[in-house]
């Protein structure tokens, strides 16, 4: 019978011995995880080949064919050349990769509805025909604090929402094809001038967005659309607030009248010059009050106003 080994020897042998047992037991899992992580990888390259398949079905289908079967055989001859722990590293990758694709290829909807509104994609935008105008409306409210980006070849810039706003609204206005003031004053629809009628056609235009120097229905300025509303009566008004107050001095039948005896499609004008509107009753009128802002009916927020009458028949 062979002799045991004894002492510090006997030790020795034995960590030896448990030793190698541990790394035997070590290689034989991290073959194991290797094995499990190749097939992963080799699974996650024939699902991205099968992607890229169909994009290439798509755009340039022998081409990106041929690119997709040269990539998988260089990732399977790749994976069989890497050890566990590589695998584990290259894999994470593809997967914060894919990550950050999907994030960016996120449809339309998933960004802000006041953002897709602007871009157009959306939007619950109305359409009506006004004696021939076609007049736009956007009943979402935008906030000025978004901002979006805007994409210009070969380059990216940001600009508030605002801005992005304004251009659309400047672009619509310059390319409006409807009947003018002018038009109107030459072949006037309205032959009665009622303050029921002027209220009615006053209040066609509400939505309609605010645009310095506007006076078309794709954007107004305050004495605009005055301007605009009076012209399809017949009624020829300048272009400013100083001069259709100062018209009323001048014109026949132009008179004014107390605030309390105001009745609505009368003109309220700002004392210092400022502001017109048109009277809708009730301490309320119709007007485009300042840039970035649309027609509207609003209180009258100032007390220092007067009103003019033109010749309405009541």
């Amino acid at each position: 019978m062979a002799n045991k080994p004894a002492g510090r020897r006997r030790a020795d042998v034995e960590i030896r011995v448990f030793d190698q047992f541990e790394k035997r037991s070590r290689q034989a899992f991290n073959e194991r995880q290797g094995v499990r992580a190749r097939r992963a990888l080799a699974k996650e390259a024939k699902r991205l080949e099968r992607r890229e398949r169909m994009l290439s079905e798509l755009l340039a289908p022998e081409s990106s064919t041929k690119k997709s079967v040269r990539n998988s055989r260089v990732v399977s001859a790749i994976s069989s050349r890497m050890s566990f722990g590589q695998i584990a590293k290259v894999f994470g990758s593809m997967s914060v990769a894919g990550g950050l694709v999907a994030t960016v290829a996120l449809p339309a909807y998933a960004f802000r509805p006041d953002v897709v509104a602007l871009s157009g994609l959306a939007g619950q935008a109305t359409v009506r025909t006004v004696l021939g105008e076609d007049v736009a409306t956007q009943d979402l409210s935008v906030s000025d604090a978004v901002t979006a980006a805007l994409y210009s070849p070969g380059r990216y810039t940001t600009a508030a929402v605002s801005e992005v706003q304004r251009t659309r609204w400047i672009t619509a206005y310059k390319t409006y094809i409807g009947p003018t003031v002018a038009d109107y004053l030459e072949n006037p629809p309205y032959s009665e001038l009622t303050s029921a009628q002027i209220i009615k056609v006053a209040e066609k235009y509400v939505g309609t967005p605010y645009i310095f120097g506007g006076d078309n229905p794709r954007g107004f300025d305050c004495s605009g659309y005055v301007m605009f509303v009076f012209a399809q009566f017949g009624i020829a008004l300048p272009h400013s607030v100083r001069g259709q107050d100062w018209l009323a001095h001048e014109r026949a039948g132009a008179i004014y009248v107390k605030p309390e005896d105001a009745i609505p499609g009368d003109v309220v004008v700002w004392n210092d010059g400022s502001h017109d509107g048109i009277y809708a009753g009730g301490g309320m009128l119709f007007h485009a009050p300042r840039p970035g802002d649309r027609v509207k009916l609003a209180k009258i927020f100032s007390p220092n106003v007067h009103y003019i009458r033109l010749g309405v028949d009541n």
